[in-house]
């Protein structure tokens, strides 16, 4: 028995069935297309654009692409047929950039000849030669005939693999996506997050059929930052829509140390850590004690999460009671800084440091043909012009030095400074504040969504705005661009700081920390988080988590504190 189930209860398994009516064509729809890729590789290597392994990847991501879309528009759970239509795919794909090279070399006539291929492959493997794209012309316009024929074998089976792996991949694993067979569709998945020492229990839940006990595990407060439990729950949409009651429900649970990087079809597979249930039915009698989390089961179940808890005899923890403030700032006055044109301002503020690196250097050399030329005039240089030249050069060292440290430290420098008059001036129109600027407790900060973290944009921020700890009432208050928040602390259910690395393991890694605010709002839960706006250099990651952790430190302390009520 699989080990992310339990004894007696029924765990997902793809019946391994294809719609081929539908699966058919979506299926040559992407031998097309891989054919067409392998057309492209091949004008890309006559084009001198093709980079070995790292074109060949880039374009069998299109292949995949089509064999994922194949596999879900097709209904396709076989992961077996799934993988065959990856590796035709794949191997049209890398094979076809051969084959439209030999009709090239051989001309029209040789299209039929298929079993020429392996002759002219390793004709290919004998002459292709691999250079480096930055070597000098006169180093590629002597280049031999000849190639090293055993690295080409390598980078032809290196390409080979890595082409066939992706292309399969994606299919493979879509093919075994919970499929509800009653109403011939691919089921829904929405995730929900707890404290990570729980997750065990909610596998002794299921296993002993404790429904109350379930009940009270799903009223436990959230947690987004890692590490976290996360439960699963795979549904027919059918469910949601009212359309029928009688459709299976799956649950899996995996204790998350840390969430996926970058862009992920699944957060939830994608997140590294210990999976504990996969996948695993949940009985009638038990959907109405995942209300609490889960209100897409209230249609099947006809009842509520209150009432369900009601009935189970469960009392949700008084904190949940608490709920954050958040509102929209009026349409008059919202949006009016992070706009399109701040954003390119700051990115023009931040070439402009880039483009002062050329120009120091530039005036260095003038400096140098004045002070020092090549060529002495006949009476020798005169001191007024050496002069002159050694104090470009001194700018220019000066200028460099001094652009070069705000690059590793705070190249926003100047895009933060415009920003923040910016913001004041549009903020003092409003006729509604929350926070005063010019408190001296105020901290100028970015909401910074997690989804956006590390990903090349003109701006990650979705709102930038003051934020203000008020120790008397025990509540945060922000007011940004965009929206107003007032988060008592009650409300609060994780304060923690993560930390990321953009680049990492290159030259140019830059850390950087987040303080994650997970609170209690109208719509349930929400995650917040929060850094300091400026001063995104390579050098400031320790003043970046100097203000993290005192943050978390401060707002901890007033959590720990009794609530004043607001008169």
């Amino acid at each position: 028995m699989d080990k992310y189930t339990l004894d007696g209860r029924h765990a997902f398994k793809s019946s391994g069935k294809v719609n081929w009516v539908r699966f058919i064509p979506w299926a040559a729809l992407a031998w097309i297309v891989s054919v067409g890729l392998a057309m492209l590789l091949y004008f890309l290597f006559t084009w001198g654009f093709y980079f070995v392994l790292l074109i060949p990847l880039l374009v069998s991501l299109g292949v995949a692409g089509m064999v994922l879309l194949a596999v879900q528009k097709g209904h396709c759970r076989s992961r077996l047929v799934a993988s065959l239509l990856g590796l035709a795919t794949g191997m049209t794909l890398y094979l076809g950039y051969y084959y439209a090279g030999m009709v090239d070399a051989l001309g029209i006539e040789s299209v039929a000849r298929v079993e020429l291929l392996p002759s002219y492959i390793a004709f290919r493997m004998q002459t292709d030669v691999i250079r480096h794209e930055h070597s000098p012309k006169r180093d590629r316009d002597e280049a031999t005939t000849t190639g090293s024929h055993g690295m080409n074998w390598f980078m032809f089976a290196a390409e080979f693999c890595c082409i066939i792996g992706i292309s399969c991949a994606g299919g493979f694993r879509r093919a075994g996506k919970p499929y509800c067979e009653k109403c011939q569709g691919w089921m829904n998945r929405e995730t929900t997050k707890f404290k990570p020492e729980i997750g065990p229990a909610f596998a002794e839940a299921l296993r002993l059929g404790a429904v109350q006990s379930l009940a009270a595990l799903f009223t436990s407060p959230p947690k987004s930052t890692a590490p976290y439990t996360a439960v699963a729950l795979d549904y027919c949409p059918s469910l949601k829509s009212g359309k029928t009651k009688d459709c299976t429900v799956y649950m899996s649970v995996k204790q998350i140390t840390e969430n996926p990087k970058g862009a992920t079809l699944d957060a939830f597979d994608g997140a590294k850590g210990k999976l504990l249930l996969r996948q695993i039915r949940i009985k009638p009698d038990e959907l109405a004690a995942l209300l609490p989390r889960f209100s897409v089961l209230e249609t099947v179940t006809e009842t509520t999460a209150a009432e369900a808890l009601r009935e189970l005899r469960v009392e949700a923890p008084v904190q949940t009671m608490v709920r954050a403030d958040i509102w929209p700032v009026d349409p008059l006055y919202a949006g009016k800084v992070l706009t399109t044109k701040t954003k390119l301002i700051a990115v023009g503020f931040m070439l402009g440091l880039v483009l002062t690196i050329f120009g120091s250097i530039g005036l260095g050399f003038l400096g140098g043909y004045f002070a020092f030329p090549d060529h002495l005039p006949a009476g020798g240089v005169s001191p007024a012009l050496k002069l002159l030249g050694e104090a470009l050069i001194g700018i220019a060292i000066l200028l460099a030095v001094a652009d070069l440290i705000l690059i590793l430290t705070a190249p926003d420098f100047f895009a933060t400074r415009h920003l923040l008059r910016l913001i004041k001036r549009e903020f003092a129109r409003r006729p509604e504040r929350l926070v005063n600027p010019g408190d001296s407790e105020v901290h100028f900060v970015q909401i910074i969504p997690r989804a956006n973290w590390g990903k090349l944009k003109l701006d990650d921020a979705s709102d930038v705005g003051f934020l203000r700890l008020d120790l008397k009432y025990r509540e945060i208050l922000f007011e940004g661009d965009k929206e107003y928040f007032r988060i008592p602390t009650a409300a609060i259910t994780s304060c923690e700081v993560e930390r990321f690395v953009v680049g990492e393991g290159s030259h140019g890694a830059t850390t950087f920390y987040r303080l994650v605010l997970e609170v209690n709002d109208s719509s349930g839960s929400r995650e917040v988080p929060i850094g300091p706006r400026g001063g995104s250099g390579k050098f400031r990651a320790q003043k970046r988590e100097k203000w993290a952790r005192d943050m978390e430190r401060r707002i901890k302390a007033m959590m720990a504190e009794p609530v004043v009520a607001r008169v």
